[in-house]
């Protein structure tokens, strides 16, 4: 309500409207008490998997009628919504995530290394986490720890889970090996010793609870709080050398009007309104969330008014044009946690590449056949 409620309202002071929490299985709750729901603001993901199928739409009609340019949006964005349901205009972004790289400047500092900087690429991150990886006074560093999860899900050579049909996984290619290849390096620098718990579980906690990492990623929002008391900053993610400026893909947080609204027009005119310039430059100052916009100007209020970025390198937000979404399936759901866990055993010395990508593409397969078939 504080963040787009208020806002609908000081546009539109006679709409009314009442907010529901669709987690898990309220989501079901919804169906069965057969509420008309009208605005869904969700997790691309979330809206993927849970909400389209039964909310569902095309806005066409709408963006039409009340005239609201499209091309105001970056592109990216577009043909990552489009993505979703054969080319349809199911939803438009609010807003983005963006993997972005932190720092911890105390344990840099300790160890008399330079600070990472805006458009580096993974080789030379590598060199850096290397001189942050060591036992200090029987405390272990590492200089890069981050959770395969993210990395994999919008990765920077939009490398999709399935394929075209979306009943197969796609796991065993060049691109896949060419893509974890540049990354396994960073945990087997020597001394890094791997640990399960360590990377397997939320990477975020060695870096805000125990500081112990001298880097981590994961996407914007999860900048330390000041409660937290990490002495951090932040650089833009780290680069592929064959796609130079090019960072993660979009990870959207999507708006769109439900299938079943009542009241197409007076939610679609309030989505535009939430997607107007004077709105997301308040949003993106107040909240730190990065606008979907091409506007420099609104850009550039990312984080303006937030304690959690004050005096931090806002420009690593910016720096990188999204890499190309990725073709999407629907079953994709089913890929990830297998490619994750590949990706694990090949850094626990469990595995070698081969072997781990081609049995996670079989259970993926297997996981996706069934989910067929539980749909017919």
């Amino acid at each position: 309500m504080d963040r787009y409620g208020k806002q609908i309202q000081k546009k539109y002071p006679n709409y009314e409207f009442e907010i529901v929490e669709s987690v898990g299985s309220n989501v079901q709750n919804l169906v069965l008490e057969q509420r008309k729901v009208d605005i869904i603001i969700s997790s691309l993901n979330n809206y993927r998997s849970n909400l389209m199928p039964l909310y569902g739409g095309d806005l066409s009609d709408l963006v039409a009628k009340h005239k609201f340019d499209v091309n105001r949006l970056e592109s990216s964005f577009m043909e990552t919504v489009r993505n979703l349901d054969s080319m349809k205009l199911s939803a438009l972004t609010l807003y983005d995530l963006r993997l972005t790289l932190f720092y911890n400047k105390d344990i840099f500092d300790k160890f008399g290394v330079p600070y990472p900087k805006n458009h580096m690429t993974w080789d030379s991150l590598y060199d850096v986490a290397a001189k942050l990886t060591r036992n200090d006074g029987g405390v272990q560093y590492r200089g890069f720890v981050a959770g395969p999860s993210a990395l994999t899900l919008v990765n920077q050579l939009s490398l999709p889970y399935t394929d075209a049909k979306g009943e197969k996984a796609v796991l065993q290619t060049d691109q896949w090996k060419q893509y974890i290849g540049t990354l396994l390096p960073l945990y087997t620098v020597p001394g890094y010793n791997a640990k399960k718990e360590l990377i397997s579980r939320d990477s975020r906690a060695s870096f805000v609870k125990e500081k112990t990492t001298g880097m981590f990623v994961l996407y914007n929002s999860d900048a330390p709080k000041p409660e937290e008391n990490v002495n951090w900053d932040a650089v833009s993610l780290p680069e592929m050398k064959s796609l130079p400026g090019v960072g993660s893909q979009p990870f959207s947080v999507v708006i769109t009007v439900a299938s079943t609204s009542q009241h197409r027009d007076e939610s679609f005119k309030s989505i535009a309104h939430l997607l107007s310039d004077e709105v997301q430059t308040e949003i993106g100052a107040d909240f730190a969330q990065i606008t979907p916009l091409k506007s420099q100007t609104v850009k550039d209020a990312f984080g303006r008014n937030v304690a959690q970025w004050n005096g931090k390198n806002i420009s690593s937000i910016t720096a990188l044009k999204p890499a190309s979404p990725a073709r999407v399936g629907e079953f994709d759901g089913n890929v990830g946690s297998s490619l994750q866990n590949a990706i694990l055993s090949i850094i626990y010395g469990e595995k070698d590449m081969n072997t781990a990508l081609r049995q996670a593409e079989e259970e993926a397969t297997k996981k996706i056949a069934e989910a067929i078939q539980m749909k017919k």
